[in-house]
């Protein structure tokens, strides 16, 4: 993804800004805007960052105090990977493919009768402690396997001590079954 595309990303998803806006801020043309957004991987990407601001709950707007701007700096200065089990949000997008929007299973004959839950395959924001109320020291990004297993069942240094080892083999099986 180009700069260009991130910087258009930022204006129109986490600003709110309209055509003419990103246009002007970003010194551009008109039809170079209409282009950026009709990329599809763009598009796709619009999406699922939307998503992350729909989460901008009301407990973390009370966490942030600052409001979005500093949950989105949050946001920016993670390394788009599970804070767990270190799955990229680029592998989540190959895994959670357009066609599928899940995990496929390991034996390809099988098949969901449905969607799973959490089938989008976008990074989720996780309470270390979930005990512990939103913050940015208690929050990291998790990938939708990772949040849901360690729910608020299992303390974060036995999630990591027990079961992240098993989740980075069930990745890498994945992965190098699918890519």
């Amino acid at each position: 993804m180009t700069e260009q595309q991130l910087r258009f990303i930022e204006l129109y998803s986490f600003e709110k800004k309209k055509y003419p806006e990103i246009k002007n801020e970003m010194g551009i043309s008109t039809e170079d805007v209409s282009n950026l957004r009709a990329d599809i991987d763009v598009a796709h990407r619009i999406r699922d960052i939307q998503n992350v601001y729909a989460k901008f709950t009301r407990q973390r707007k009370e966490a942030f105090k600052d409001g979005f701007p500093t949950f989105y700096g949050w946001y920016k200065d993670q390394k788009q990977k599970c804070g767990y089990c270190d799955v990229t949000q680029e592998q989540l997008y190959a895994l959670f493919n357009k066609e599928r929007r899940m995990l496929p299973y390991l034996d390809s004959k099988k098949k969901y009768v449905k969607a799973p839950k959490r089938s989008s395959g976008t990074l989720e924001i996780e309470r270390l402690d979930s005990s512990a109320d939103y913050s940015d020291d208690n929050i990291i990004l998790a990938c939708p396997l990772c949040n849901n297993a360690k729910s608020n069942l299992i303390d974060e240094p036995s999630w990591r001590e027990f079961f992240v080892p098993a989740m980075k083999q069930y990745y890498k099986k994945l992965l190098d079954s699918e890519i």
